[in-house]
């Protein structure tokens, strides 16, 4: 599992693209990067990626629900200087 302290850089460093795999089941974000997450900690994982990535917890969260999708998916998520787009 990825700490906190992981995600933010140092002073003076820079970030590169963070590439965030979600898997859902039946439409609920079900996986992490391949790792199984409830619902609470899927928005809590990628919301502290985003913010890392100056990216806020509304626009992460809108994300995660956006592509939710009825089936089985799985969805690249790139987080970047304040903008995310699907990879």
């Amino acid at each position: 599992m990825i700490t906190i302290g992981d995600i933010f850089p140092a002073e003076g460093e820079f970030l590169a693209p963070d590439e965030v795999v979600v898997t859902y089941d039946g439409g609920v974000p079900v996986a992490i990067d391949g790792e199984t997450v409830s619902v609470a900690e899927a928005h809590r994982m990628l919301s502290a990626r985003g913010e890392a990535q100056r990216i806020g917890r509304r626009e992460t969260r809108a994300a995660l629900e956006r592509r939710a999708c009825r089936g089985y998916a799985i969805v690249r998520l790139v987080l970047y200087d304040g903008r995310i787009t699907v990879a």
